[in-house]
């Protein structure tokens, strides 16, 4: 009879589980039939209405930034779309059939919950919508979702565009004296040269973050990433596709002063009767701090899809010295007069810069440089070996020389690269037939043809294996805009701009293949460094900053996306503007000369200065050369470009600016502000007593215990600090 009853009993409660409001695991998912629906992780948590708007959450259901409901404004679901010309926002959920189940993919062990909804659309057509979510135990912070439409009717329709991971947000909510669009933002699309990526959002603000090539300036690509965040949290989307893809990350501070963000697809595409139509899988990433926890996250991410950068050579950490300086017309004597200079600094790095070569797209050796060819740029390269030094060249994959160029031209030898002429089938063609120009005003290889990605290996091997180089410099190219050239046969013309990468690819393993130890750096001048090319590279760079806050925010971004330990190329320092006193009339005054900026952060320093001549401001000579010597010095004894960077600080919101590197038992701290009198916190440390000094001006600080310790300091323009454990 008690084994009855104990039957009885569990049929119940098995019963009561599987009533519709109770959930199938407290833990992530719950809801009401015909109102909220709950997907928890511990970090993210999302809850839908009876239309799929969303409501998102960090932490706690206290710590929000949306309003995420139906009736709330101008408020829309995070999928929807656009069919002649209406929006299709509102898909009302069949709460008999939402679906809970385990997944396992390359992002580890999680749950996806399965919305399914249908719209009734003005021209009585009907759309079916599944909203797929999926949350993992590996990333607490972040949701995974993508849609799929169906057509329900009995004709085609048009999906112009498509939306994912529409988010409205409002700082008013987190501090009521706020104004709702006041928040900072990464925007990682590459949109003009010098333009700053970390910004403060402002009233009327609008930006479409394009990642094809942009109209005007003929940048783009970047980082597929925008960020939101205040104070008290941030919320970043991203697509994460193993290839770049053409669509826009729009940002705009809407009529109510509240801020939109999503990810446009204009797809145009046509849907039969019972077709169906997927989307490209994106994220939603919560977070605390700036934007280097949802960078790293997104890298992460597409390292489980295989989208993973390569661990660095050691020689990608030494210093650099780049011929630059002596700009396009520099002359072998003018880098064998730098040698004994380098020499002195400890500068293992030489780049042969921009221009040793004829054309672009030939890359033969030009006469006024090399005037006794390829012999005499083998004994060049062979004689820097001699005396310690490793040497890049600087090229670029895509550009190819016209006949006449509209608007570059610059000093390049006249006429067609030979290339050219020898295979037009091989460059890119646009819908007209003709050939597009890049950002120097040159043709382009079609990057998916596998003839042009054979060439590159050749070049490669002509440089590193016959003349001896070891390593790259690429520059001078962006991406590629879609190719309708007939000859390449493309599924599609985007093909030619999602295929660029596989040059980098090709460039990249022929150098190690012939030199393991070689550097490729890759150089999108002066914007956000494109990140499916740059998992080629062993050194990624900040490119061209023109302050000193930008080239430290630059450094935060290349250690989230590939490494805290990553070589953080910071350019040559004489890109670095430093805002001093305008009556300072000293050398070091004259050009930037921080250095503090690029190490304290954990960067790789370099300098392009010229000796014993060379354009003046070039020159190291003076107050200068003492200064440069103090700093090579530093920076060859800190090593702080290997060391671990601790994501434990706000780049804006916390004062002074901070930065941490762990190296070892040791903690190395760089402050930035004009001018400091007060406190400073050092976060990170152990529970354990260490002695703080000032190892740029040699001077103890005394000591200090951890975990987190405070130190009253006053500085101008920034402090560096080592903080040793005491035995």
């Amino acid at each position: 009879m008690k084994n009855i009853n104990f039957l009885f009993l569990a049929s119940i409660l098995l019963a009561l589980m599987a009533v519709s409001s109770c959930s199938t695991s407290e833990k992530h998912f719950s809801y009401e039939k015909g109102g909220d629906i709950w997907f928890r992780n511990s970090g993210i948590k999302l809850r839908f209405d009876k239309n799929m708007y969303c409501k998102v959450f960090y932490k706690n259901e206290a710590n929000f930034l949306n309003e995420g409901d139906t009736d709330a404004g101008l408020n829309k679901p995070t999928h929807f779309i656009v069919v002649n010309g209406e929006e299709i926002d509102d898909f009302a959920v069949d709460y008999n059939n939402l679906i809970t189940e385990p997944v396992e993919t390359e992002f580890g062990k999680g749950e996806r919950l399965v919305l399914t909804g249908v719209a009734e659309c003005p021209d009585g057509s009907r759309i079916e919508k599944k909203l797929y979510v999926e949350l993992y135990e590996k990333y607490p912070d972040v949701a995974i979702l993508y849609a799929e439409y169906k057509n329900l009717g009995d004709s085609a329709i048009v999906i112009q565009k498509d939306y994912s991971n529409y988010l409205r947000l409002d700082a008013s909510l987190a501090n009521d004296s706020l104004n709702p669009y006041d928040f900072w933002s990464f925007q990682g699309a590459s949109i003009a040269w010098g333009v700053d990526y970390i910004i403060k959002i402002k009233d009327g603000f609008k930006q479409e973050n394009w990642m094809g090539v942009q109209p005007e300036t003929k940048t783009g690509g970047g980082i597929p990433l925008v960020d939101l965040w205040n104070q008290q949290m941030g919320l970043a989307i991203a697509h994460i596709e193993t290839k770049p893809q053409l669509v826009s990350f729009p940002v705009e501070v809407e009529a109510d002063g509240k801020v939109s963000m999503s990810m446009l697809n204009e797809v145009n595409k046509t849907v039969a009767p019972h077709e169906d139509y997927k989307t490209l899988k994106t994220v939603i990433i919560a977070h605390s701090l700036d934007y280097f926890d949802a960078l790293h996250t997104y890298s992460s991410l597409l390292a489980d899809l295989g989208v993973e950068k390569a661990k660095p050579s050691e020689e990608s950490y030494e210093a650099i010295w780049c011929g630059w300086g002596y700009l396009t017309d520099f002359t072998l004597d003018d880098i064998y007069g730098t040698l004994p200079k380098l020499k002195e600094l400890g500068i293992k790095w030489i780049v042969i810069d921009d221009r040793w070569w004829d054309k672009y797209g030939d890359w033969n050796l030009r006469d006024y440089t090399f005037p006794g060819g390829e012999k005499q740029v083998k004994e060049f390269v062979d004689s820097l070996h001699n005396q310690g030094f490793k040497v890049k060249i600087w090229w670029a994959p895509t550009p190819v020389q016209p006949e006449k160029m509209l608007s570059w031209g610059g000093s390049v030898d006249p006429g067609m690269a030979q290339v050219a002429k020898d295979h037009p089938e091989w460059l890119i063609m646009d819908k007209n037939g003709n050939y597009p120009r890049d950002c120097r005003d040159m043709y382009q290889f079609c990057p998916s043809v596998p003839e042009v990605q054979e060439y590159m290996k050749e070049l490669t091997t002509r440089f590193i294996k016959d003349w001896g180089f070891d390593g790259h410099k690429l520059d001078a190219y962006y991406v590629v805009p879609p190719c309708y050239n007939p000859a390449h046969n493309h599924k599609h013309p985007e093909e030619s701009y999602q295929d660029l990468p596989k040059l980098l690819k090709a460039i990249y393993e022929t150098s190690k293949s012939i030199k393991p130890y070689s550097v490729t750096e890759i150089c999108n001048c002066g914007t956000t460094q494109d990140f499916f090319q740059s998992v080629y590279t062993d050194q990624p760079v900040t490119s061209d900053p023109t302050s000193v806050e930008q080239n430290r925010r630059r450094v935060k971004v290349i250690k989230a996306l590939w490494g805290p330990d990553a070589p953080a190329y910071t350019d040559h320092v004489e890109h670095i503007r430093l805002e001093v006193d305008m009556n300072d009339k000293s050398d070091t005054a004259k050009v930037g000369q921080d250095f503090a900026t690029s190490m304290g952060p954990g960067g790789v320093i370099g300098t392009k200065f010229t000796w014993p001549k060379g354009p003046q401001n070039m020159q190291l000579t003076g107050e200068r050369e003492k200064h440069w010597q103090k700093w090579f010095k530093l920076y060859n004894e800190k090593q702080l470009s290997k060391g671990t960077y601790l994501n434990l600080y706000d780049i804006i919101y916390d004062k002074p600016e901070s930065h941490v590197i762990n190296k070892g038992q040791d903690y190395y701290y760089a402050f930035y502000a004009k001018a400091w009198n007060g406190d400073i916190q050092l976060r990170g440390l152990k529970a354990k007593e260490y002695s703080v000094y000032d190892y740029e001006n040699e001077a103890s600080l005394g000591k200090v215990r951890g975990p987190e310790a405070t130190i009253n300091v006053s500085f101008k323009e920034h402090l560096l600090i080592e903080c040793i454990p005491v035995k």
